[in-house]
């Protein structure tokens, strides 16, 4: 297993994670690894995207979405 080091946190944040990993009766070690698999198993922004835009299946103009919503408008 990897060790990290964390430079530079201000004195702020450092104590708002002692609290934060408290309020879970978790040590600030345990609470800091823990947000960092959640976040590192959490798909990328761009994944996300790439993958709406994937399965995205209409294909409107801008024409097309301003019709539809003048319709909507008049009913």
């Amino acid at each position: 297993m990897a060790t990290l080091y964390v430079r530079d946190l201000s004195e702020e944040a450092l104590t708002e994670l002692k609290i934060r990993a408290a309020r879970n009766r978790q040590s600030l070690q345990a609470y800091a690894r823990t947000l960092l698999e959640q976040e590192a198993a959490s798909p990328s922004l761009e994944s996300v995207i790439a993958r709406i835009q994937d399965q995205a299946t209409a294909r409107l103009s801008t024409e097309d979405v301003a019709d539809e919503v003048d319709r909507g408008r008049r009913e």
